[in-house]
């Protein structure tokens, strides 16, 4: 996985280097983006187009569930190389965020809390369309994204012995999540480029 990570790192670093090489003398266009999807169920972002070709984005993604006494919180900063080939709205992008899973609950018999704690890195690969980026103004668009989270760490917080089978048990659930690769699907995407 460390070698997959430094390759897309790689590929980045690259692809930023060129676009910067190739705009020179020539300003492109920055933008904000709201997205619904799932799991990340809000997302935010920025964009900044360097040529038909070639963007790059910095967003933020959002999970987040309250009941009954019980939470959970997904969040994943992100950021992302995009590469149009056909100089359109199709893209395929690749870059990297770092995932972290909070959880926390309270039992209202006795009043005692449990937090749970996972941050893992992780690759992401996304392809997806951007209709209407190509000019100033609102654009719209669809994604998906493969998410490939890496070394987690887990920090549990609880009333329970670290060698009790009910820590032990949630510790290593908690680690598997932290490892565990899934997909994350925008529905709808709306951007505005300034």
């Amino acid at each position: 996985m460390f070698k997959i990570r430094n390759l897309v790192l790689s590929v980045c670093f690259t692809f930023a280097t060129v676009g910067s090489i190739a705009q020179a003398g020539s300003a492109g266009s920055f933008g904000v983006n709201l997205g619904l999807g799932l799991p990340f169920v809000t997302q935010a972002g920025v964009n900044y187009i360097f040529s038909d070709q070639l963007s790059m984005s910095f967003g933020y993604n959002l999970l987040s569930l309250d009941v009954s006494g019980a939470k959970a919180e997904l969040s994943m900063p992100e950021l992302l190389v995009h590469w149009h080939p056909f100089a359109g709205s199709f893209f395929a992008a690749a870059g990297f965020g770092s995932e972290t899973l909070s959880t926390s609950a309270t039992d209202t018999a006795t009043g005692q809390k449990v937090e749970v704690k996972v941050t893992s890195t992780a690759t992401v690969l996304k392809l997806g369309w951007m209709w209407g980026a190509d000019d100033a103004g609102f654009w719209y668009g669809i994604d998906m994204s493969m998410v490939s989270p890496s070394s987690p760490k887990t920090t549990i917080t609880s009333p329970l012995p670290s060698t009790n089978e009910a820590y032990i048990d949630a510790k290593d659930a908690a680690d598997k999540f932290g490892s565990t690769a899934f997909t994350n699907l925008t529905f709808f995407r709306l951007g505005y480029l300034f």
